[in-house]
């Protein structure tokens, strides 16, 4: 896991842009530093003051000014010795990568290309992207299973290649215009370069306020600046200054072509198959690796599969309130005592270390953040990093791919009334009142929802939330306001969606909140094979006699205790949001009040609904939306037109 940068342009740039550049990526790669220039023609190496001393590099401060420079901040995971050192060149010293993210499969990949005769100076995924791309092209990508955001320079073209992982695991943001090429892990890198200036785009922004997101996935609320979508390859020739776009991966076309067995026992085991297959490839590392435990399913899982591998301690990481309604360490606590080898770490958030921290967590997440629930996500990899960390497996993408969330039972039940098939659906509807969400009349709203008219589906979104009254009229009504299309109208469609909108914040939040502590998250459930194989399978191995998930609950049935297993409702990684508004409420109300307020936003109608004592999850959120909104003007110093 590292940062990656870069800036090609048709004017030169100091070399402290990409010092700057380098000091902003530190924490996504503290173990080694690195860039590269292209001076008339040749690769010139330098190091920085974090180097591998014995590199024997000349000093960036020394190199002269450039017109295309590389950047690389290194957490060294596999291969940690000097020759996994970024920016990496071929023997040829034709191609150039910078790489972030893992290549798990890349000791197979490297035999293969070994065969053909292609010989290796170190032992770094790194080096095998290199040479996969050299001998295979473009499509090399669809050999990988992993994630990564990579740039390979070919200097015989004079063109560069961009690639991004299936489902934008790792990030990878961009800026073009006049002539100018940037990129970057982190949009606060891209902040570095003089021409890139922080202005919001006015409607994103607006649409972030009503709807809690854009309308299209993958957008950010800079002006120009851009990211790449997941599943996505890029070309820039530097010649003529034109980028192209190409996508290399389609989760539906995918999911077409996977069989699945008749018999639920057979497809039980092709899934633990695959299940298992995913983490072996995940744990491949030459550093300690530890998990994630929030006491859900997917997490327990995990575990359950590692442990009894292990000849060492794994450790795990929690997040416990004293609020019962919320904890689930006691879900956590019941796996860890069922393991020898696993030992627990529990962190305990609140109110006001939250506050103390909300101003670093939206410097380290680029934008806005959604909810106050992301804040246990940020204890537990905060935990994680004071214990020297450096890699977490995480449950992310099982609830997706397998209809987890209480949404997904609504499709489920509105699908059977549409068949007609009545008593069926008041036999499930009981049941998943029971062991999925109390919620079911809402979630079966929800789920009609997506079969309205969009401007019908827009007056209900108003009514049940109220972000638009937080801006200005006048200019909403000149901005044309897209609504969002996520759901969908079957289990299939709802995980396409959920794949494409929610999933895209949960991978963001995964990734910052993991690298601010210099810790590498990998998720396995996102192994792009597992994914297919589940969201192909029939509703009834996801939704069963009312239990969610439940091909993954008869996966690990014999592995930890019935408590877990077949634990009702889902939580997830939650925080106590309205008793922390009111805890803190006279202390956000005072800074809101001396905020600068841009044009866009509605000052005195944020400020009466801030003194309000807020019930609604949905009302909650939005404030806490808004609230990180103004954070982020304020932190980035954000422009409006």
């Amino acid at each position: 896991m590292c940062g990656i940068a870069g800036i090609i342009s048709k004017k030169q740039h100091a070399v402290e842009v990409l010092q700057d550049i380098s000091k902003t990526l530190k924490h996504r790669g503290p173990d080694d530093e690195g860039y590269l220039l292209l001076q008339e023609g040749n690769f010139c190496s330098l190091k920085g003051d974090d180097t591998i001393q014995d590199l024997p590099f000349q000093h960036i401060k020394d190199a002269p000014s450039f017109s295309m420079g590389l950047v690389h901040r290194r957490l060294s995971i596999i291969d940690l010795n000097k020759e996994g050192h970024q920016p990496m060149l071929d023997v040829s010293e034709n191609y150039a990568i910078v790489f972030n993210g893992e290549v798990y499969n890349y000791k197979e990949l490297r035999k293969e290309l070994e065969a053909d005769g292609i010989i290796f100076k170190s032992d770094s995924d790194t080096e095998v992207v290199l040479q996969a791309f050299i001998q295979w092209g473009e499509k090399c990508v669809e050999r990988f299973i992993g994630m990564w955001a990579f740039v390979i320079y070919d200097k015989s073209k004079n063109q560069l290649f961009a690639s991004r992982d299936r489902y934008g695991i790792k990030p990878f943001y961009y800026y073009e215009k006049e002539g100018l090429f940037a990129f970057a892990s982190e949009i606060k890198a891209l902040l570095k370069v003089p021409e890139i200036v922080p202005i919001a785009d006015e409607k994103l922004v607006a649409e972030y306020v009503i709807f809690g997101a854009t309308s299209q996935p993958y957008q950010t609320l800079f002006k120009g600046i851009k990211e790449l979508h997941p599943g996505t390859n890029a070309w820039y020739n530097i010649d003529s200054k034109k980028l192209e776009l190409k996508s290399y991966y389609q989760l539906e076309d995918q999911v077409k072509k996977i069989i699945v067995p008749s018999n639920f026992e057979d497809a039980l085991t092709e899934y633990s198959r695959l299940f298992s297959g995913a983490v072996n490839l995940h744990l491949r590392a030459d550093v300690p690796v530890g998990t994630c435990l929030s006491g859900g399913l997917d997490s327990s899982a995990l575990v359950a599969e590692i442990a009894p591998t292990m000849q060492t301690e794994l450790n795990t990481f929690t997040a416990a309130y004293k609020d019962p309604s919320i904890d689930e360490s006691p879900f956590a606590k019941e796996v860890i005592h069922h393991f020898e080898n696993v030992k627990g770490h529990f962190t305990y958030p609140t109110a006001v270390e939250f506050k103390k921290d909300i101003s670093t967590i939206v410097y380290h997440h680029d934008q806005p953040f959604g909810s106050a629930s992301m804040y246990a996500h940020w204890e537990v990899m905060k935990l994680a990093g004071k214990q020297k960390m450096k890699v977490l497996l995480n449950g992310q993408g099982a609830d997706e791919s397998l209809g987890g969330y209480s949404n997904f039972a609504g499709v489920y039940l509105l699908d059977l009334l549409k068949q007609a098939r009545f008593f069926k659906f008041w036999k499930e509807k009981k049941r998943i009142q029971t062991r999925f969400t109390t919620s079911v009349n809402s979630s079966i709203a929800s789920a009609v929802y997506y079969h309205l008219p969009a401007s019908v589906q827009s007056l209900l979104r108003k009514k049940e939330r109220i972000g638009h009254q937080f801006l200005n009229k006048e200019i909403i009504n000149q901005l044309k306001i897209d609504v969002p299309e996520r759901g969908g109208k079957n289990i299939k469609e709802n995980s396409f969606s959920a794949f494409q909108f929610g999933l895209a914040d949960l991978l963001r939040n995964e990734d910052r909140n993991s690298m601010a502590f210099s810790i590498e998250s990998r998720v396995p459930f996102l192994d792009h094979r597992l994914v297919e194989y589940a969201i192909a399978l029939p509703d009834y191995h996801k939704i069963n006699e009312g239990w969610s998930k439940y091909i993954l609950r008869k996966m690990i049935e014999t592995k930890i205790p019935d408590k877990v297993v077949w634990r009702k409702y889902k939580k997830g990684f939650l925080t106590p949001q309205r008793v922390w508004k009111k805890e803190l409420n006279n202390e956000l109300i005072k800074e809101i009040k001396e905020m600068n307020f841009p044009q866009l936003l509605d000052k005195k109608s944020f400020i009466a609904f801030c003194e309000k004592d807020l019930k609604s999850n949905a009302h909650l959120s939005e404030f806490w939306r808004m609230y990180s909104l103004l954070k982020w003007i304020e932190i980035y110093n954000v422009q409006f037109e």
